[in-house]
């Protein structure tokens, strides 16, 4: 084959600096750090792509007449992992005839230049080789270019490549193998997970002489890393003592040893539960021989008691029972803590009723009787004073157990709720001052609402009297004519940012109620137009009108105040002399409005923020009018009262269009 490809692809004299090149990238390659295959694959493929000059690097995977593409580089060249091709349309199928490298360097020069792959994607240049493993065919690795190969492959690049097909084969291998290890492991540890107890023979005195394979799993040991070692040697020191005086004269007495809980150290060092059962072993002559055992780790039940205790504690909930014949009582040790009483002291009942005061002594003598006489249940909640004089409140709760119609036992917790019921006085104590500054606030609101709105319809009044009584003496567009006008429109703007104040505080408040009844959109939208034409006419802006009779359901307040919101914001944003188009149309169940201006537009950032509460834009208008970002927010929260929605479109200096949609029912 190598005789064939030299007659394809003339060989170059290259200098010793090219060969240098491609060992080094060799080592690059096959020294990665990383042991993911993918990346391992794909970094080959990018690096020897760019060092010989190609356009696209690819590993294949050939299965019959299929080839599949399953690493390629660069990542946007169009392929993707899993694509498929015939193998016969791919120059694969010249690189599988040969059992080397094949190189061509201007494959419409070449003997393939019909091949269907130049046919179909123009491809000049290529050097590829079959991959591989264990003598079957993997696949190949080739590079290519849409370009012709300027003075040909050198030397250097066949072994490159070939070197290059072998470690691809080579590392697929070794992830294969990685992989079945791996999945073998994970069977394994699966099976050690779910393994029975650990089952033991020990000599008399203790050292192992059987272990079962669920050693592994419980203790980290292998049965062959414990066989000949002492299990004494593995139990905690504090442990020690208790189990030589309590179980092992039974065992040398030939007694079984039915359950025995201590602690034992794993490979890892650290103690975990154990739960014993041993069993002695005796021989012919009745001494015993060895010693049988059957233990499972405990660590996780040992950690719910711990757990539950420490519960007790950080909830301050004690437990007690009470044995009604014999008079006696037990405690848990949290509910000798909430006592303040040592623990362990000797308490019984009377005793333990006198640490209720007044009343409440009273209460707990009356619920705890008639539990005895009846049978019933008590949930009481009470003061207490503790030992230490300690005032605390406490929730004490009881059931009784019956047996033949008579109250054998009682048993119930006992839980400091001290701090819940502070908690609970000082948020009554809150929700009282709450209450005071609401009805304040309101106050105060019905003044602004009052007072403010009737002061500003005022102004407006005596600024609209001014221009109409001075229009003959002061010039057009005269500095005092401006200020006037200027004057005006302030005070709409402030009259307008105190109507949207009110409204949306009562919206905030739930204070609002949709009044919906059969409106004819257009006078509402008329109506509308027409408060704000003479803003309009001040900066000589023309409102275009496209509306017509349309029937609905609806509160002609709300959405006059949505519609005055829409055209104030257009006539603020939109430079003297622009235009306004507003429309209304029917869509079947619903209805349009559109408001759209030829202002400043928005950016995307803007549009974004337009209905955000926390982060509203803050923009002034053409004319320096100022503006909250509260009004859209109004509209859109007034809208969504009515089953509706809002939208914008705009564009930063192409203006913006609002589009309202409302149900008509």
């Amino acid at each position: 084959m190598s005789s064939t490809s030299s007659q394809r692809t003339p060989l170059k004299l290259i200098s010793a600096a090219e060969t240098e090149k491609r060992l080094k990238l060799l080592y690059q390659i096959s020294s990665q750090t990383s042991t993911e295959l993918r990346t391992q694959l794909e970094m080959a493929l990018k690096l020897t792509t760019e060092l010989i000059g190609m356009d696209i690097g690819i590993i294949s995977e050939v299965k019959d007449e299929n080839y599949t593409v399953q690493y390629f580089y660069p990542p946007d060249s169009g392929l993707h992992v899993g694509q498929e091709f015939i193998l016969g349309s791919t120059y694969c199928s010249i690189t599988l005839k040969s059992d080397d490298v094949v190189a061509i360097n201007h494959m419409s020069e070449s003997e393939h230049n019909r091949h269907p792959c130049y046919e179909a994607f123009s491809l000049e240049s290529y050097i590829g080789i079959p991959i591989l493993i264990d003598g079957e065919l993997y696949g190949t690795i080739n590079f290519s270019s849409p370009k012709p190969k300027e003075g040909g492959f050198i030397p250097s690049d066949y072994i490159l490549v070939r070197l290059l097909g072998e470690w691809v084969g080579a590392t697929v291998k070794r992830d294969r193998i990685q992989t079945e290890l791996r999945q073998k492991n994970e069977l394994y540890e699966l099976i050690s997970s779910n393994s029975a107890d650990m089952i033991c023979i020990h000599d008399v005195e203790g050292v192992y002489e059987f272990v079962s394979p669920s050693s592994k799993s419980i203790l980290g040991y292998t049965p062959e890393e414990l066989l000949g070692k002492n299990h004494y040697h593995l139990i905690h020191e504090e442990d020690i003592e208790f189990l030589r005086e309590n179980t092992h004269k039974d065992l040398r007495d030939a007694k079984t040893v039915s359950s025995v809980e201590y602690r034992i150290r794993n490979k890892k060092g650290d103690y975990i539960w154990f739960e014993s059962s041993v069993t002695p072993v005796k021989g012919k002559d009745g001494e015993v021989q060895q010693l049988q055992s059957v233990s499972r780790d405990i660590t996780d039940r040992k950690k719910v008691d711990l757990l539950f205790k420490s519960a007790q504690e950080m909830a301050n909930v004690g437990g007690w029972e009470f044995e009604v014949d014999t008079n006696r009582l037990y405690w848990t040790d949290e509910l000798y803590r909430i006592y303040e009483l040592p623990i362990g002291s000797e308490i019984n009942l009377e005793e333990v009723i006198e640490f209720f005061p007044g009343s409440s002594k009273d209460k707990i003598i009356s619920v705890i009787n008639r539990a005895v006489e009846r049978g019933d249940s008590y949930d009481i909640t009470l003061p207490f004073i503790t030992a230490n004089g300690t005032r605390k409140w406490v929730r004490a709760i009881g059931t009784a157990h019956t047996q033949d119609g008579k109250t054998k036992s009682m048993s119930g917790t006992f839980q400091d709720v001290t701090i819940q019921i502070d908690s609970e006085k000082k948020i009554v104590s809150q929700n009282e001052r709450l209450k005071a500054i609401t009805a304040t606030r309101d106050k105060l609101y019905s003044i602004i609402a009052h007072d403010l709105k009737g002061a500003f319809q005022g102004i407006l009044g005596m600024a609209e009297l001014l221009k109409m009584e001075l229009k003959d003496i002061i010039p057009v567009e005269s500095d005092t004519e401006f200020k006037l006008s200027l004057l005006h429109m302030s005070a709409q703007n402030a009259y307008e940012l105190l109507e949207n104040l009110l409204d949306w505080v009562r919206m905030q408040d739930s204070d609002i109620e949709v009044n919906k009844e059969s409106i004819d959109l257009e006078e509402v939208l008329v109506k509308s137009i027409s408060l704000m034409q003479s803003a309009a006419s001040r900066k000589g802006i023309e409102i275009k009108q496209e509306i017509y009779p349309i029937l609905m359901d609806g509160d002609s307040k709300m959405l006059a105040t949505v519609f005055r919101n829409l055209i104030s914001n257009a006539i603020k944003y939109t430079d003297k002399g622009g235009e306004i188009k507003i429309s209304a149309k029917q869509l079947t169940d619903k209805v349009e409005i559109v408001v759209q201006d030829e202002g400043v537009g928005m950016n995307e950032e803007i549009i974004q923020s337009l209905f955000d509460k926390n982060n509203r834009p803050q923009r002034k208008g053409t004319m320096s009018e100022k503006g909250t970002g509260l009004g859209l927010i109004l509209c859109s929260e007034l809208i969504e009262l009515h089953d509706g929605s809002i939208s914008v479109e705009s564009k930063e200096g192409e203006g913006s269009t609002f589009t309202v949609l409302l149900p008509i029912h």
